[in-house]
């Protein structure tokens, strides 16, 4: 994972963040919000539910179900079938 830019608030605080993900970097994450349940999310953080959820969404709605049958779980098995 890659940093690109951070924009910060009024008071010189992060508010948002571009990252660049590899495939594997962003497969694993979209596996690893995938297997929580809203319990787990929430313990995280407050709203951990939608913050994963929308993450989860951008990762397998945009990418992984645009380009493997099986989306996220299709991109983890070709990753573990790599020689």
């Amino acid at each position: 994972m890659k940093v690109k830019r951070i924009d910060l608030d009024e008071e010189e605080m992060p508010e948002r963040v571009l990252v660049e993900l590899s495939h594997d970097e962003a497969a694993y994450l979209a596996l690893l919000i995938g297997k929580q349940n809203s319990t787990d999310m929430n313990e995280v953080m407050p709203g951990g539910t939608s913050q994963g959820g929308a993450i989860y969404d951008g990762l397998t709605g945009s990418l992984f179900n645009r380009f493997y049958e099986d989306g996220v779980d299709g991109a983890a098995r070709a990753i573990r079938v790599r020689p």
